[in-house]
């Protein structure tokens, strides 16, 4: 059958099925006498590409002990993929092994050109072709050109807010320097950043009612201020104001890792010193962890072992209006950081007491520490709302006998009145399933349903959404970028989310219109950890199938439409790196035959991507938790939250015009510290000029990195160290096929050591 592109939509409707084989074994393989004792069927649908499954778009709850079934259940599915047939099977729900029972095939050519195919009774059979019983089912094709396109996502759970106001935040923390003071905003004044940890630590300060935390990591030794050297930490300004009669309350991971000596610390995650710390005290804080608890043990065990709670979020009151902090920022060690990304000279000064590498094995005294990129954002208005709903919910149902702990807001404000050009809409997205919160009865037609468990996966339709309706560029800074493995040279059926494909699609649009059309991506050097280790090298491997299979499809296009240009024109990737001329002379060194002794010779290291950050034409900014691979985006891994925002009263009436709102702004201070300056192009990032001045300064930066050239770079950007061929082939390059120092393959290696799940 031949293979079709379908971008859009799908929507299926189980309802039931009527007379399926009974295959329900005992462990002897042996027909069980009783009668009611039969299969527990559920429905499975997959996309079928070249005689294999890419992706499974759909999977019902078990029916048990019914050889006649009623799921009424329904599907709504994003689908930017290319297959030829839709595989429908009905399976038996076993302990060890599920049994299959029945199915059938849908051509995809008929779906494609007939838009829907039922409701109506359609015949099953086993693999021998026997008639095996009946399902009735509809299953519709939305193609993506039919959809009427606005700022608001819509299908999901929580509303677009006016009139709200939105502060963003580049780093811990930014001084007002060049050359981020050399933007010039819409009101033709410098720009004057905000500080990040300065404003939680004066919210918290003035708090009077309440101050809420969910976070993956907490630490309560951390300082927020570094001011001088006898700071308040973290821990001891939450105990003054809890014992000041604030009601402060706080949820963090449970990693599993803590409950053990052996592997404590492996996540750097302090939740048992952190709860041990405000044991006894008013502070009351919550260990959260991650299980699947109305699953079987083995499901139960596998989640606490593989998935996080990943919210990260601060919510107080302020003059009486509740206001919040939510992003990438964790309240912990090693995020404190400025533009300026020091390895070494920070560190008998603001990096005293904030020590933190989780890359080489080495010390506060010798260094280098991890520098650390990120992106967080305040938010007043009625949004906040539901980040409050986010919390008390995930309170309730993680200890229902401390739910009167939680602060009655019924004499809280929410609302604000911003200025006209200073208020947005935003809108308030999850990815996180009925283990971690309780969803309201009225959202269940709208939430999405797998194996009969509720999940919101609205992050991955927000980024779907809006990379669809972008007109001229997208800019993501993220720390993973992996998705869409039903498209890789070798497919895996465990790395599904859009988000790859989407950015595809959309760039393969612009070349065959002929339109000016830009997608910048900005990633980790490596993942965290030890380059060389099994994890890292995984993760690395499934990141090269990614972005190989996006440099195949563009430059097929290229080719194609004829037009001189190189896939880099249109799609480029970038990372952020620090070399510096000196260490300070007083710093010992560390032991010869080191990777920290290397680094010292070199005095180079990475930047840390930890942002979760995707701007859509200066106009509309998702700001979060939510990394860009299958733990984030699922909905049914990794707890997340994000905002997406805009300002409606400065969005320009001409469509050819840029924005020139506080987005815009954000993002020329961003580029500025990343580039090192604050570059003309930057005023046009749609353009061709734009994109080769970016790859300009990343290639000059990816030089001076090789040849570990002795001089401090204001100039952090750095082109991804990838060879990109004109025909779209992606390689190591020559002098860059391990990592300086470190070691480790650039391209990765699948050693098969891990879930795929776990490393997805």
């Amino acid at each position: 059958m031949e293979k079709l592109f379908f971008h859009g939509e799908i929507l299926i409707d189980v309802v039931e099925a009527k007379d399926l084989p009974n295959v329900e074994v005992t462990w002897y393989r042996v027909r069980k006498a009783k009668r009611n004792n039969v299969s527990d069927p559920y429905v499975a649908f997959d996309m079928i590409a070249d005689g294999e499954s890419t992706c499974r778009i759909a999977k019902t709850r078990v029916i048990m002990d019914n050889l006649n079934p009623k799921w009424r259940e329904n599907f709504r599915m994003p689908v930017c993929h290319e297959f030829d047939s839709i595989f429908i099977e009905i399976k038996d729900k076993n302990l060890m092994e599920d049994k299959k029972m029945c199915s059938l095939a849908i051509n995809a050519l008929e779906l494609y050109e007939r838009k829907q195919i039922g409701p109506k009774w359609s015949p099953l059979q086993n693999d021998n072709g026997k008639s095996m019983g009946e399902i009735y089912f509809s299953i519709k094709f939305v193609p993506i050109y039919t959809v009427i396109w606005k700022y608001e996502v819509p299908g999901v759970m929580f509303p677009v807010h006016s009139n709200c106001y939105v502060k963003l935040y580049q780093d811990a923390h930014t001084p007002a320097t060049s050359p981020i003071t050399d933007v010039i905003t819409r009101d033709g004044i410098a720009y004057n950043p905000p500080q990040c940890w300065e404003d939680i630590s004066e919210k918290m300060n003035k708090a009077e009612k309440l101050i809420y935390i969910i976070g993956w990591s907490v630490y309560t030794e951390i300082s927020l201020l570094r001011r001088n050297k006898n700071e308040e930490t973290l821990g001891a300004l939450l105990k003054r104001k809890a014992n000041e009669g604030v009601r402060v309350l706080m949820m963090v991971w449970d990693e599993p890792a803590n409950d053990f000596d052996f592997f404590a610390g492996m996540m750097g995650t302090h939740d048992e010193e952190t709860f041990q710390y405000f044991q006894g005290t008013e502070v009351h804080c919550l260990k959260a962890p991650r299980t699947a608890p109305h699953s079987g043990l083995i499901s139960t065990s596998f989640a606490s072992a593989n998935y996080t709670h990943h919210q990260k979020c601060v919510l107080l009151d302020s003059q009486n209006k509740l206001v919040a902090f939510q992003g990438g920022i964790d309240l912990t060690n090693g995020r404190w950081d400025t533009h300026d990304h020091s390895l070494y000279k920070s560190l008998y000064h603001e990096h005293k007491k904030d020590f933190y590498n989780n890359v080489i094995t080495t010390t506060q005294i010798q260094g280098p520490r991890q520098p650390w990129e990120d992106i967080h954002m305040y938010v007043e208005g009625s949004v906040v709302k539901d980040l409050m709903n986010n919390f008390e919910n995930r309170w309730r149902l993680l200890a229902p006998q401390k739910a009167i702990l939680l602060y009655p807001h019924k004499n809280l404000e929410f609302d604000c009145s911003p200025s006209e050009d200073e208020s947005w809409n935003v809108q308030f997205f999850r990815s996180i399933n009925s283990d971690s919160v309780t969803f309201p009865t009225e959202s269940f037609h709208i939430l999405k349903s797998r194996v009969g468990r509720k999940y919101d996966d609205s992050i991955q339709q927000a980024y779907i959404h809006h990379i669809r309706r972008a007109q001229k560029f997208i800019y993501i800074e993220n720390q993973y970028f992996m998705g869409s493995s039903s498209g890789w040279k070798h497919r895996i059926t465990k790395c599904t989310n859009l988000i790859p494909a989407e950015l595809t699609a959309r760039i393969i649009l612009a070349i065959k219109n002929h339109q000016d059309f830009r997608v910048y991506i900005n990633i980790p050097l490596h993942p965290e950890g030890v380059p060389t280790s099994g994890a890292v090298q995984e993760l690395l491997r499934w990141q090269f199938r990614t972005i190989e299979m996006m440099y195949k499809k563009i430059g097929k296009v290229i080719r194609e439409t004829g037009i001189h240009a190189h896939p880099t024109d249109y799609l480029s990737f970038f990372c952020l790196t620090k070399r510096e001329s000196e260490a300070p002379t007083n710093l010992p060194l560390p032991p010869e035959n080191t990777i920290a002794y290397k680094v010292r010779q070199s005095l180079r290291f990475m930047i840390y991507i930890h942002s979760k950050l995707a701007i859509f034409d200066d106009e509309y900014i998702i700001v979060g938790t939510a990394n860009i691979n299958e733990r984030s985006m699922n909905g049914n891994r990794d707890s997340e939250m994000a905002l997406g925002s805009y300002q409606p009263n400065l969005i320009p009436q001409d469509p050819g015009d840029f924005c020139k709102g506080d987005i815009h702004t954000f993002r020329l201070s961003l580029w500025a510290e990343h580039c090192g300056q604050h570059m003309r192009q930057h005023l046009n990032p749609s353009s061709i000029e734009c994109m080769k001045a970016m790859i300009n300064v990343g290639q000059t930066n990816l030089h001076r990195y090789v040849h570990a050239i002795g001089e401090d770079s204001h100039s952090h950007l750095m082109s991804y160290p990838y060879q990109i061929e004109n025909d779209g082939k992606v390689f190591p390059r020559s002098d860059f096929k391990e990592f300086p120092d470190t070691g480790g393959s650039v391209c990765g290696e699948s050693k098969n050591l891990f879930p795929v799940l776990l490393t997805t």
